[in-house]
């Protein structure tokens, strides 16, 4: 991949469509973003009260080195809701980390009362299909090692190869550990 390519800013699975967050998101967009983010107070995503007033700013959580102009926050919809306008999951994406070729999922999640409907399997493989149509070789997400449901769902959806272990040195009730997954182009 010689040129960095984005995401589209809008695009649609069977069941949902995707769309770039806008400033008019603001409340519909805090309101998923609280509700998805883990709770568990041992994650390295930790809940950031002001993520959604910095994303609208212009100001994304960004990788080391990274630049804003590569992240992309979306909102996802159910095309059939009964309650309109309010997203059923959001995500942000990173073009081109750690490697030119690589689309990392920074955050992902679903609002907790669309879990376990497949919404996530569906959202998932429509980044990974929109990724390797765009020419990246791999799509990768982290996850904590005592996150079970969370490994439990990427290892579901084709992230398989394990890419990067980090966590503290020592063993502790309180310790973090995340395991960095990719999902590659042809399984490679």
């Amino acid at each position: 991949m010689n040129e960095l390519e984005l995401i589209p800013g809008r695009w649609e699975t069977e069941r949902f469509f995707v769309r770039m967050i806008e400033k008019s998101d603001g409340e519909a967009a805090q309101r998923i973003y609280e509700a998805a983010m883990p709770s568990t107070g041992w994650g390295e995503g930790t809940f950031n009260p002001v993520y959604i007033r910095d994303v609208l700013a212009g100001k994304p959580e960004l990788p080391p080195g990274g630049e804003a102009s590569r992240a992309l926050v979306q909102l996802v919809y159910d095309r059939n809701a009964v309650k309109a306008g309010e997203p059923v999951a959001i995500m942000e994406l990173y073009h081109g980390y750690p490697g030119a070729g690589d689309l990392y999922i920074g955050l992902f999640g679903v609002s907790p009362g669309s879990r376990g409907l497949g919404y996530g399997k569906e959202i998932t493989a429509g980044i990974t299909e929109a990724a390797f149509a765009q020419g990246y070789e791999s799509v990768r997400a982290a996850v904590d090692l005592k996150n079970w449901p969370g490994l439990r769902f990427w290892l579901g959806c084709g992230f398989t190869d394990a890419v990067k272990i980090k966590g503290e040195k020592e063993h502790s009730e309180k310790g973090i550990a995340v395991i960095e997954l990719a999902n590659r182009r042809n399984g490679r």
